[in-house]
């Protein structure tokens, strides 16, 4: 955990971090420390040389707490980190950052997401704690399915239902890792369902200094699967560490809160995406942006083609495969280099985009991966919402199960 230490603190932020702000994060700690406040150096230069040389040098003596405390605050120690802190603080009515120190000289340029994590944790607690919580519906690659109808009530208000959903999530993760804690939170948010299960993982003897002596601790750290639900379209996604865990979270949450164990485990349930709009269009096929002021440019940077059977996932069925790449646009390059293409006939199996957003004056590019049927994978989520929007936009989302929805349950 020494290492969480070196990541969280480094020369230009020490240069600029609010010293009360730093002063209250390790008063708690001090007499574990063996530190003390008020004997570093009056020049405040020479303070944050030592502050910074404590930190970097000392980090193996840090107690428990403070490393979890810091491991927290680098978790949101990014650009989407701070986005989330800011999303939550406005929809609670509450300012992160006095209007005082936004006036202050710099126009608040110090305000860096580290220091934007530093200040939530200590000011604003429960604010902070829900943006940590919201980063684990964020995954490189989740589980993505569809249910079998849209329109589907679920019991996530129901306390027999939450109760049941609950008992049986421990169950499971207390066979798979012998702990004992499982705490399930609900964040029902804009017509989403989402769900965030804590529980131990399996547990780790390791070797920590304690008052100048080497001791044995084994310890259980807990870690964070998120659910989230959209009963509109019935589609589901889930993250967890392996794909075991995804897939027994989708039947249990199924189960005990759709009342229904089957409902993901139709035919078709993974075929969530598609290129056909790319395959009928051909050569001239735009991306449609326009509804979007803040994405000013779409390249096509890769198409993979071949001739397998539409529908068919992954490498192979075909006895070739061609891919091209070019700097702005792949799909003009495919039919400047091979004009007599009909992609009518063939497989368009991975096309790759670059969004290029720009917000508060800033680039933002975005690479997006869809490969059908069931991968759209980026990495900057802090436009997941937007770009799911323009993948539907586009006709890149299969329609939803055209099965009639269902009535409220009883």
């Amino acid at each position: 955990m020494a290492k969480n230490v070196r990541n969280f603190v480094n020369r230009a932020f020490m240069r600029t971090v609010d010293l009360d702000l730093l002063q209250e994060l390790l008063a708690p700690y001090a007499a574990e420390l063996k530190f003390d406040w008020n004997t570093l150096p009056a020049d405040e230069a020479e303070r944050r040389d030592a502050l910074f040389i404590l930190f970097k040098d000392g980090g193996e003596d840090f107690p428990d707490a403070l490393l979890d405390a810091l491991h927290c605050i680098l978790t949101l120690s990014t650009p989407n980190g701070a986005r989330a802190l800011q999303e939550i603080a406005d929809e609670k009515g509450v300012a992160l950052v006095p209007e005082s120190e936004l006036a202050a000289p710099g126009d608040g340029k110090h305000l860096t997401p580290r220091h934007l994590a530093l200040r939530a944790y200590l000011r604003h607690p429960g604010i902070f704690e829900r943006a940590v919580h919201r980063q684990a519906f964020f995954a490189a690659s989740p589980l993505r399915l569809v249910g079998a109808r849209r329109g589907v009530v679920v019991l996530n208000e129901n306390a027999a239902a939450q109760g049941a959903f609950k008992a049986a999530c421990s169950v499971f993760f207390a066979k798979r890792y012998l702990g004992r804690i499982c705490d399930i939170h609900w964040y029902p948010e804009a017509g989403l369902i989402n769900v965030l299960i804590e529980h131990g993982m399996n547990a780790v003897t390791t070797t920590v200094e304690e008052e100048g002596e080497q001791k044995v601790r084994t310890i259980r750290e807990m870690t964070l699967d998120a659910i989230s639900f959209d009963p509109r379209t019935g589609h589901i996604k889930v993250n967890a560490r392996s794909l075991v865990e995804r897939r027994e979270l989708v039947r249990l949450f199924a189960t005990h809160l759709l009342a229904d164990p089957d409902f993901f485990a139709g035919p078709g349930n993974d075929r969530l995406y598609t290129l056909a709009p790319i395959r009928s269009g051909g050569a001239p096929w735009k991306f449609k942006n326009g509804w979007d002021e803040d994405l000013k440019e779409v390249f096509v940077k890769q198409v993979d083609v071949d001739e397998a059977e539409e529908g068919h996932t992954g490498r192979g069925g075909s006895p070739w495969s061609l891919s091209m790449r070019d700097t702005e646009n792949a799909l003009a390059r495919l039919y400047e280099m091979v004009p007599d293409i009909d992609l009518g006939v063939l497989r368009i199996e991975t096309i790759k985009l670059l969004l290029r957003f720009e917000v508060d004056g800033r680039k933002r590019d975005v690479l997006v991966t869809i490969r059908p049927n069931n991968v759209a994978n980026f990495r900057d989520h802090m436009f997941e919402a937007r770009i799911f929007q323009h993948l539907r936009e586009n006709g890149f989302v299969q329609s939803p199960p055209s099965l009639p929805a269902v009535a409220s349950a009883a």
